[in-house]
């Protein structure tokens, strides 16, 4: 990693596009990732002098190269391990009324397109959880509309669950060939509370009472499994414990989070001090569902690099094995979803009802459009290699796709973590500027 004179002049580029600059050698962090001149102002000329100056053609710059051919450079945006998001670059963009998070504070900001390699979203790098170092936020450092627009948000797309059995954060083919019971549990609960009369009302709030305390008690003392007819995980877990795959970790989080959704959110006083007392556990299993995913990965790529090392070659085209793909890409993507739609939505249920919040982190996810809704991995492939719009991108260092995509490239879940983390107003701003 080349260093950073905290003394330099941003560079040209930066400067007249009015963004941060990482201010490195030989070329800025934006200027390597789009590819263009990167030029330092000398001492004696201040940045917007030296800016002005290129503008005019008095200033000659090298051509810099682009990526070479031998690889297939997309957006697929991975951060980097330097952190270099200062408190000057932050002062410096709001005061230039730059697009800004609050927890990106010591975030890594560094991001690089890379090529599209098999199985690009399930390598383990890609699981890589980015803390941030800021301390925890009161309410007025955001966009309190934007975070009660979250929330309605949720609660639609639990409805539309409910109503079409899909969401933008429960895929319509992951329960396709296994629909865990605490899932279905959840669904018909949610179905029941969804229809529910002021008659039976307090009925159906029973009956989720009664299903959420099923559910936390099934699943005490459950461990993790990573590999059909691997016997360590067996061989270590506590006598009578429940072993769980990547699959059922998801469902259960998905199921906790659906009681969550109703009982932190409802109104009912019972309902949402037991959705309180449940937080810490919904948090629990968030993490161990991180954990087991990011084990499983690991042991692919191993497997997937014994493979090669025998006589196969990569490509840098969709996995060779789509529909394995497709399939390990759903299962994968909605484990990142459900975390970001838990952390978040705790995070602003705890905001509200304390005044502070903290940042769980930031985590690379999905956001081109369409791949979601693919209805068939033939559909899905052809829009990994042939779509447009960034592909993979960090959670707090989304506001790239302010830069980089138009609205209609981006996804229904990328959009609303866009207005979550950056507010209303800067997603107004980009879609005027689309039309």
């Amino acid at each position: 990693m080349l260093a950073r004179n905290a003394r330099r002049k941003a560079c040209a580029a930066c400067t007249k596009a009015k963004r941060p600059c990482s201010k490195r050698l030989p070329r800025c962090d934006r200027c390597e990732r789009k590819s263009i001149p990167c030029k330092y102002p000398p001492v004696n000329q201040t940045a917007r002098q030296y800016a002005e100056a290129a503008d005019n053609g008095s200033i000659t710059t090298e051509h810099v190269p682009t990526c070479a051919k031998d690889t297939v450079a997309l957006p697929i945006h991975m951060v980097a391990s330097e952190p270099f998001y200062s408190d000057d670059v932050v002062e410096a963009q709001l005061d230039a009324g730059e697009v800004y998070h609050p927890c990106c504070r010591g975030v890594v900001r560094d991001t690089k397109s890379l090529p599209l390699g098999p199985d690009w979203f399930y390598n383990p790098d890609s699981w890589m959880i980015v803390h941030s170092n800021a301390p925890a936020f009161s309410k007025q450092t955001f966009d309190t509309a934007a975070l009660k627009q979250h929330i309605s948000t949720v609660q639609a797309w639990m409805r539309r669950w409910a109503n079409t059995g899909r969401s933008p954060f429960i895929h319509h083919r992951l329960y396709s060939q296994k629909m865990p019971r605490c899932v279905q549990d959840a669904y018909t609960a949610l179905s029941a509370y969804l229809a529910r009369t002021p008659e039976n009302s307090d009925l159906c709030l029973r009956i989720i009472r009664d299903r959420v305390a099923d559910l936390v008690e099934e699943n005490e003392g459950t461990t993790s499994t990573h590999v059909p007819g691997d016997l360590s995980a067996m061989a270590t877990a506590p006598a009578g414990a429940m072993l769980l795959d990547p699959l059922e970790h998801l469902a259960r989080v998905h199921a906790l989070f659906v009681y969550q959704m109703i009982g932190l959110f409802d109104g009912d006083i019972a309902l949402r001090a037991i959705a309180e007392s449940h937080m810490s556990t919904l948090t629990i299993w968030v993490a161990e569902m991180w954990e087991n995913a990011e084990l499983d990965a690991s042991i692919h790529t191993l497997v997937l690099d014994d493979a090669f090392s025998s006589g196969g070659e990569v490509v840098a085209t969709a996995p060779a094995h789509e529909h394995a793909a497709w399939r390990r890409w759903m299962v994968s993507e909605s484990i990142r979803r459900a975390w970001l739609l838990v952390t978040i939505t705790q995070s602003i249920y705890e905001l509200f009802r304390t005044g502070w919040t903290q940042c769980a982190g930031s985590v690379n996810w999905t956001t081109r459009a369409g791949l979601w809704d693919a209805p068939d991995q033939y559909s899905w492939s052809r829009l990994v290699t042939a779509g447009s719009g960034p592909l993979f991108v960090p959670s707090l260092c989304a506001d790239l796709l302010y830069e980089e995509a138009a609205p209609s490239d981006v996804d229904e879940f990328a959009h609303a973590i866009l207005v979550v983390q950056f507010g209303l107003e800067n997603m107004a701003k980009w879609k005027a500027l689309e039309r």
